[in-house]
């Protein structure tokens, strides 16, 4: 899935800055091990630096600028009047249209201090949203207390928040009050480094989830951007050592770390938020994570809000850490209706082809330089075609002679491959060859819990599916806990598979019972619930389980 992530102003420029560094620094990491993913990735992010002040873009390659207003402003800036800003964006708007059309999810990054940013950030939101787009706008809220902005910017500043409310549109709001402090003064620019840092950190995780549909279900999105109120990004590094899980001490810190972000504004219970876990050591750690951020969502004032998505980063590049994105609880929202790409008809194209007409006309500027980067154009066997931006980083051409013969180490990169419509993968399942690929317990298991395997399992042919059933059973072993059933507890192996989905998903059930649950529920989803029949439970002791009070207390301590 393609992601727009559009600055608007000197700003938010600074803040994209930050986030494009760390990514291009994770491509070239992830070039060097796995080159496809590397090129995956490219695809998936495209940068445009929006201003009215053509100078302030001087450092940005010519492809990325998107100079609003010519006329407006005549390439000299809205001279810190959001009125004038919002002018400029208006002469603009059918290009501006344009570029919001061509990508799924746009993330759009402003600050209140000057004009483009305070003049843009709500009308450009309201635009995606109008075009069914996933728009996560960020905004800086400059300090009246620290003399960034007088009283008459600050009031503007504050009010625009509000009107991203009353759209519908759920907002990162960052207070840069926050960021100063009378007993450590620093100089401006490490004030707002400070305040950039924890933003695009969070982003690089995010980044991960939402370029990939199979880390999460897209109507769980639709579900977590609905309504109005704050979202808060939270990121955590975690250096486990050398081919070992990190301690109890450095997953309690992550867990602190990734909670706390003093910077954002965020008042109200937690309610729907993304957890996604970046790096690979055992479910225990994960469960650890998961557990702790649950605790702390949910503790103090009885919250029952909290509803965790969670999505694994497992191919992401070190630094591995947890990142969150915490969505307050506003209500029961209806979800949002948004046009997510239909990723199969899309066939992957090695080589890059002009683009005729209108759309090339779009991309030169004024003087004929280049405003956007060229597009590839993939076509569907219905005969629609998508327009795909060039990669940030151009990869070496693949040979389609190459590209054609494909093999899958393991099972899991089969799968993977069918989720992306590869036509190797998908041969494959149809002729059956799935049935005879290298999988172990560990990784059908994996399979089994993630979303969007739900999908490729259809595509599967019967063979591979039984075949991954036989293998997952032969190598799990369930410990039989006690679960509450209503005032009531029962054993696992007699919970019936309505009662575990709500038992999937209820925090007072502890983490790691709530794995298995979810394991469970995954069988019976996948292959019925006759096949739950199968699953051998291991006996456990009263003792070893504890008194009921005990167990709903667990994921508290």
């Amino acid at each position: 899935m393609n992601i727009l992530m559009l600055s608007l102003g000197g700003g938010g420029g600074n803040i994209l800055r930050s986030v494009k560094a760390l990514f291009r620094r994770d491509l070239a990491t992830t070039q060097k091990s796995d080159p496809r993913h590397a090129e995956r990735l490219r695809r998936a992010l495209v940068t445009r630096f929006l201003d009215t002040n053509e100078f302030s873009t001087a450092d940005v390659p010519a492809e990325e600028r998107l100079i609003i207003g010519a006329q407006t402003t005549r390439r000299l800036g809205s001279r810190h009047d959001p009125e004038l800003a919002r002018l400029a964006l208006e002469e603009s708007k059918a290009q501006v249209e344009e570029l919001i059309g061509m990508h799924a999810v746009v993330i759009v990054i402003g600050t209140g201090g000057k004009g483009t940013g305070a003049g843009t950030i709500v009308p450009i939101a309201q635009m995606a949203r109008r075009q069914k787009k996933l728009v996560i706008p960020i905004f800086v809220r400059p300090s009246f207390e620290w003399h960034e902005v007088e009283k008459r910017r600050y009031d503007h500043a504050v009010s625009l928040p509000q009107q991203l409310d009353a759209a519908g549109i759920r907002l990162i709001e960052i207070l840069n009050d926050r960021g100063y402090s009378a007993a450590d003064p620093q100089p401006q620019p490490v004030v707002w480094e400070r305040m950039n840092s924890p933003i695009a950190r969070g982003l690089r995780g995010l980044l991960y989830v939402l370029s990939d549909l199979s880390q999460v279900d897209p109507s769980d999105l639709s579900m977590l951007f609905a309504g109005h109120g704050r979202l808060r990004i939270g990121f955590a590094e975690i250096e486990p050592p050398p081919d070992g899980d990190p301690n109890e001490a450095q997953v309690q810190k992550a867990v602190n770390l990734c909670w706390e972000n003093p910077y954002s504004l965020f008042s109200k219970p937690v309610g729907t938020s993304l957890i996604c876990i970046q790096g690979q050591w055992s479910n225990l750690v994960d469960g650890r994570l998961k557990g702790g951020l649950a605790s702390l969502a949910t503790a103090g004032s009885g919250n029952a809000t909290y509803n965790p998505l969670h999505a694994f980063a497992s191919a992401a590049p070190k630094p591995w850490g947890i990142t969150a994105l915490f969505a307050e609880h506003t209500g029961n929202h209806a979800p949002l209706e948004i046009e997510w790409p239909e990723m199969r008809a899309v066939r992957q194209v090695p080589l890059v082809t002009a683009l005729p007409t209108r759309a090339a006309a779009l991309k030169s500027g004024v003087n004929g330089s280049r405003r956007f980067p060229v597009l590839a154009v993939a076509h569907d066997g219905n005969g629609t075609r998508e327009e795909v931006e060039e990669p940030l980083l151009r990869p070496d051409p693949v040979p389609e002679a190459a590209a054609e013969a494909v093999s899958y180490a393991t099972f899991w990169d089969f799968a993977l491959a069918l989720n992306r419509g590869e036509p190797s993968a998908v041969a494959m399942a149809v002729e059956g060859a799935d049935a005879d690929m290298p999988i172990d317990a560990t990784q059908a298991r994996k399979l089994a819990g993630t979303v969007w395997f739900r999908s490729v399992f259809k595509s599967l042919s019967p063979q591979g599916r039984h075949r991954l059933l036989d293998v997952l059973l032969a190598g799990t072993r369930v410990p039989n806990q006690l679960v509450r059933q209503g005032r009531r507890m029962v054993r696992l192996n007699q919970l019936p598979f309505e009662e575990l989905k709500h038992a999937a998903t209820d925090v007072t059930v502890p983490e790691t019972i709530r794995t298995d649950v979810q394991l469970l529920l995954a069988i019976g989803t996948l292959w019925g619930s006759d096949a739950l029949t199968r699953v051998v439970f291991d006996p456990v002791e009263e003792a070893a389980i504890g008194s009921a009070f005990d167990l709903l207390l667990q994921p508290f301590r």
